[in-house]
């Protein structure tokens, strides 16, 4: 996908990012391929008056300068790019997993020349195992993922975007049928084939599909054949299908392992990488015990939904709910609740939990389930979020005001 030639999407992380130009620590920008972190750092960098530099670790050229074991070298040839390292210089560094010797040269530079570093990468895996021990007390790390349904209808061009959700008044929300009937085509488009921006700005059904297509396999053709020594990516492969038909569901790793016909340790590893490189998302059950969150099996669900359906023929409430997981996450901290019954999500959100319940179409006594559940895990406030209205309820969320 060409991001240059896109339109600039404003993303919600972006001022939060401008806000930590001027901290010393080093800014690592990850979330998968095509979302945007390029422009993310274009953006960045643009916002620096002066002494700044844009690196692609995509090319050979500069790929060479940060395998250089001569560190001030490396320092006298941005110079050479017209940087002045006698005072603050911001060098920002697209795709760094591509040199996996990166960090030292980036910490040298960091500690001796004090230059304030601006890094994308797509992947945690790498982060954590190439990364994570030089850099560690150096960095901050953001995640920047798929747009949320906010971002995705001023894309779009909406002219209504509904007003933010009161989490503190959720047991008397109502369904807003005002902004269903003005945004219920977008939603369910956004449902259907998520948030990736190329999918988001192409303009027909067919173009959609096959940027999905596109994009899952440059993670194939990059991401997992750059990071990982997998011996069969079919294997891989496999199992992401396998995991799409589960969305929603606890992991069953022995059932897993059998289908695919891996042991259990590789089918673990495996889906560590998925999470990793942000194909995939694992909830946790929650519980105020830790021994209980690490004991109960995590619920599975894609960080995109339109990644998820082209691995599989999701039904129209597993579509809902993984849509709604990735809608959550900016909230808060996000669980599921097996107590007393299934609560699809629990947000811890302010000191707060919230149960919240995805229903295709929800009537009275489903809000009456969902009251006595989340009694059971004392949670402050709970609520239905429907994707369709109902004829004879409306106490409840529509999706796509979160």
């Amino acid at each position: 996908m060409g991001m240059d030639t896109a339109p600039i999407i404003e993303r919600d992380l972006w001022p939060v990012l401008k806000r930590e130009l001027g901290s010393r620590e080093i800014l690592v920008i990850t979330g998968p391929r095509q979302v945007g972190k390029t422009t993310t750092l274009k953006w960045l960098i643009g916002q620096v008056p002066d002494n700044a530099l844009y690196l692609d670790l995509t090319l050979v050229s500069a790929q060479r300068l940060f395998e250089s074991e001569d560190f001030d070298g490396v320092a006298n040839t941005l110079r050479g790019f017209g940087l002045d390292l006698s005072r603050r210089a911001v060098v920002a560094i697209d795709e760094i997993q591509y040199v996996r010797q990166s960090p030292r040269v980036i910490k040298y530079l960091h500690d001796h020349y004090g230059i304030k570093f601006i890094l994308s990468g797509s992947s945690a895996f790498y982060l954590k195992n190439h990364f994570a021990e030089s850099l560690s007390a150096r960095k901050i790390v953001f995640d920047l993922l798929p747009l949320s349904f906010r971002e995705f209808l001023a894309i779009k061009g909406a002219r209504f975007i509904p007003p933010a959700v009161d989490f503190a008044r959720l047991p008397a929300a109502r369904f807003d049928t005002f902004a269903y009937e003005a945004l219920t085509a977008l939603y369910e488009e956004y449902i259907a084939y998520g948030g990736f921006p190329a999918v988001a700005l192409s303009d027909t059904v067919e173009r959609k599909r096959r940027m999905l297509d596109v994009i899952y396999s440059s993670y194939i053709n990059l991401d997992v054949m750059h990071l990982a020594d997998f011996k069969s990516v079919a294997d891989l492969k496999k199992l992401v299908v396998l995991l799409a038909a589960r969305v929603g569901s606890r992991l069953n790793i022995d059932e897993l392992s059998k289908i695919v016909g891996l042991s259990r340790p590789t089918v673990m590893n495996h889906i560590a990488f998925l999470e990793q490189t942000y194909l995939i998302r694992l909830l946790p059950a929650y519980s105020k015990n830790p021994s209980v969150r690490q004991r109960i099996p995590r619920k599975v669900y894609f960080v995109d939904t339109g990644i998820a359906n082209i691995n599989a023929d999701l039904s129209g409430g597993a579509q809902f709910e993984n849509a709604l997981c990735h809608q959550l996450r900016p909230y808060g901290a996000v669980a599921f609740s097996s107590v007393g019954g299934e609560i699809d999500f629990v947000l811890t959100r302010d000191g707060r939990t919230v149960a919240l319940e995805a229903k295709m179409t929800p009537v009275e006594r489903n809000r009456a389930d969902l009251q006595k559940r989340a009694a059971q895990i004392e949670s402050d406030g709970f609520a239905l979020v429907g994707r369709h209205p109902s004829a004879s309820f409306d106490n409840c969320l529509w999706g796509g005001c979160l």
